[in-house]
């Protein structure tokens, strides 16, 4: 058995934006396959169809719940379906993963695809690239009474995502229940920076999206250059960790960079 994550990983892991699992036997998810998955969380404001595990079609959404969620949480570990059951009475968030592995069945004639030279015409390279025939897809659902659900691509085109069967113990097959290891706490906030440099602050995404439309752009003049300046949607976290507070930006001018602090310990 491996030992437990500890508060000064769960932070650094955190920070850097990666995701771990500790299961019950000591083995621990793949971190890149995990953390993948978890970047691939989209949000619903309506509960998600009992759709079938089987199904090979995926899911429809409304068009406008389609956004991406981010969860600062970057450590779990894996309970039983009776406790997550518990868990997620007790108002706390549980997370469910599962693996999809798909194979392509040969068909009777071979589709067509390029030859060699009108592959090189085409691509630039003779090397032609083997057919994937196979692979695994990974699936993740976050049900949190608090903060809503929300689930990527894969769950809900392979796994029933309907919040009462997936707790009263009829679908447990090919997946894990999980809970947060570690948790520090945080606040999200939602505001737009307008083309003057001014910074507009909304109590929740819907009115900053409102507010962002309504804000128009500026002509700038560089030189001899003629360019727009247009207003910024920022979406971010601020968690409180052990060595400070941190903001960690899921959207806006430096959603691709790590936590950075804000203010010391």
């Amino acid at each position: 058995m491996t030992t437990p994550f500890s508060e000064q990983q769960s932070e650094q892991w955190l920070l850097e934006r990666t995701y771990h699992a500790q299961l019950r036997d000591g083995r621990e998810l793949s971190v890149p396959d995990f953390t993948w998955a978890m970047k691939q969380l989209t949000d619903v404001d309506i509960p998600l169809s009992s759709q079938s595990w089987k199904s090979k079609l995926p899911e429809q959404l409304s068009a406008k719940k389609c956004t991406n969620v981010s969860i600062p949480i970057s450590t779990w570990m894996e309970i039983s379906p009776e406790e997550a059951g518990t868990s997620y009475q007790e108002g706390c968030p549980v997370l469910l993963y599962g693996e999809h592995r798909w194979e392509h069945l040969k068909a009777t004639s071979e589709t067509w695809r390029p030859n060699r030279n009108v592959y090189t015409l085409i691509y630039g390279n003779a090397k032609v690239m083997p057919e994937v025939v196979s692979g695994v897809e990974y699936a993740v659902c976050s049900l949190d009474p608090k903060r809503g659900h929300a689930a990527n691509a894969s769950w809900r085109a392979w796994f029933s995502s309907d919040v009462a069967t997936l707790l009263n113990g009829s679908t447990h097959r090919n997946m894990l229940f999980l809970r947060p290891c570690m948790q520090f706490p945080y606040t999200t906030y939602y505001t737009v920076i307008a083309a003057d440099g001014q910074v507009h602050e909304y109590s929740d995404r819907a009115r900053a999206i409102q507010g962002f439309a309504l804000l128009a752009s500026q002509e700038a003049h560089d030189r001899s250059d003629l360019h727009s300046i247009f207003p910024q949607f920022c979406y971010y976290h601020e968690v409180k960790c052990p060595s400070g507070i941190y903001h960690i930006e899921f959207f806006g001018p430096r959603m691709n960079e790590q936590g950075y602090n804000v203010q010391k310990g």
